[in-house]
């Protein structure tokens, strides 16, 4: 018996019909939508203050693309957790925020 694919729906950046990183085309297969009406969404965002840029840049982070089984956020979070130097500055921060939390609670 063939494993037959997961039939669960999942929000991914496509790489059929995209036309910078597959966000809009990838978020309207999902919803069901024309990706156009997303991406006139996120114009008339990014006209009225600028958010639309950085909605698209947050979901481009978030959202993994087809055939890859995480995001850009979690390879980059992955790939500085390997890192030495990440993981000193890291244990350096814990150790300051202990001292500090099991002072007498007063600060000058």
């Amino acid at each position: 018996m063939d494993m037959e694919k997961s039939t669960t729906k999942q929000l991914r950046r496509t790489r059929e019909g995209r036309m910078i990183a597959g966000v809009c085309s990838g978020t309207g297969r999902y919803l069901g939508v024309d990706p156009n009406l997303l991406r006139l969404g996120l114009a008339v965002f990014t006209v009225f203050g600028g958010a639309g840029i950085v909605l698209y840049a947050i979901a481009w982070l978030l959202i993994p693309e087809e055939g890859k089984p995480s995001s850009v956020a979690e390879d980059l979070f992955t790939k500085a957790n390997a890192n030495p130097s990440v993981q000193e500055a890291v244990r350096k921060t814990k150790e300051t925020l202990t001292k500090t939390t099991s002072g007498n609670g007063t600060r000058t």
